[in-house]
């Protein structure tokens, strides 16, 4: 039976193990290997030739002459997409997770609650977790004062519905009346409660002829990206052998500190309703070279708002890492609807 790239199921099942094998060993894996673990029994030999096969595909790469083979990038993606099968998260890992998020004070600031699920993924995973703080664009709020600082210059100050408290500073015309700066506030705070940004500046968008510059600015400046993404766990990147070279080290430390980059990797799977993997160079699908990157948006009250990930090599343990991704966005999630009521 021929599938996605013509492979047949030979193919699929030792592309599949040399796959596995790799991910459990960072090493190259040889013919003798796989045929240990094919089943029905196949000869070293007949192994060889499906490697050859896989590696004219792009799918199997060979690091040395001598060496067996490795998944290439595209190897790897075809494997997550078509071979996987996820296993079921452990019940104790289920229980942990439960037992860690209901610890006492976590329930009531949402700051604390996305730096636990940080913590928690960085340490069941071994790798590095990146979680991004909600967008204040897609929160429901319940009030907005504004604060005079200065001629010309107010804060703004929003409270979300899930406990978010947010601060922007933005330029208004120094002739602008205070008094007209409180009427807007009124108006804004009787239409608010239950809206989100967003649908805010639809409804009045039409109705506020006046004020309708500056209230164009102040949701502009609102919606802007928050605090920097929580990123827990950088230093266990000095335990894996794909980082022992310190220029390779160098380079993924330095992807971690582009902010840019981190919300690229998240936003583009917010709207997904399942976790994604993300696997390549830049500009592709994953914004850190030779990486790969398990992302999952976490909601509120079913609105997608913010996201968690696990970044490591492409020698990740998906099977294993995806469904804890998947538990651990949705328990947030849950906490933070229960927050918010």
């Amino acid at each position: 039976m021929k599938t996605a790239y013509g492979l047949s199921e030979r193919h699929e099942k030792v592309l599949s193990l040399v796959t596995e094998e790799y991910i459990e060993t960072a090493a190259p894996v040889g013919s003798r290997t796989v045929a240990k673990r094919f089943r029905p029994p196949l000869s070293p030999a007949t192994i060889r030739n499906v490697m050859a096969d896989l590696e004219d595909l792009g799918l199997l790469t060979q690091p040395h002459t001598s060496a067996g083979r490795i998944p290439t990038e595209e190897g790897f993606r075809y494997y997550v997409e078509h071979l996987l099968e996820p296993e079921p998260l452990p019940e104790e890992t289920a229980v942990f997770i439960e037992t860690r998020l209901s610890e006492e004070g976590l329930n009531q600031n949402w700051e604390l609650l996305l730096k636990t699920v940080s913590n928690i993924l960085s340490d069941l995973s071994g790798f590095p977790v990146i979680v991004t703080t909600p967008k204040l664009e897609f929160e429901k709020l319940i009030k907005l004062d504004f604060v005079p600082l200065s001629e010309g210059l107010i804060l703004a100050v929003a409270v979300s519905a899930s406990g978010m408290v947010i601060h922007r500073a933005f330029q208004v015309p120094g002739d602008f009346p205070v008094k007209q700066i409180e009427a807007l506030a009124e108006i804004l705070n009787r239409r608010l409660p239950g809206l989100t940004l967003r649908e805010l500046r639809e409804i009045l968008s039409s109705e506020l002829e006046h004020e309708r510059g500056l209230l164009e600015e102040l949701l502009r400046v609102l919606s802007e990206e928050g605090e920097e993404p929580l990123v827990e766990g950088l230093g266990r990147l000095l335990d894996l052998p794909e980082f022992q070279d310190l220029e390779r080290l160098k380079e993924i430390l330095r992807a971690f500190e582009e902010k840019s980059l981190l919300l690229q990797l998240i936003d583009r799977c917010l709207e997904a309703r399942t976790p994604q993997v993300l696997i390549g160079e830049p500009g592709t699908a994953c914004p850190f070279k030779q990486c790969g990157a398990i992302v999952a948006s976490y909601t509120y009250r079913e609105m997608p708002i913010g996201g968690v990930a696990i970044v490591g090599p492409m020698r990740m343990a998906y099977a294993r890492l995806i469904p804890l991704v998947d538990f651990a966005a949705r328990e947030l999630s849950r906490r933070l609807d229960k927050l918010s009521s």
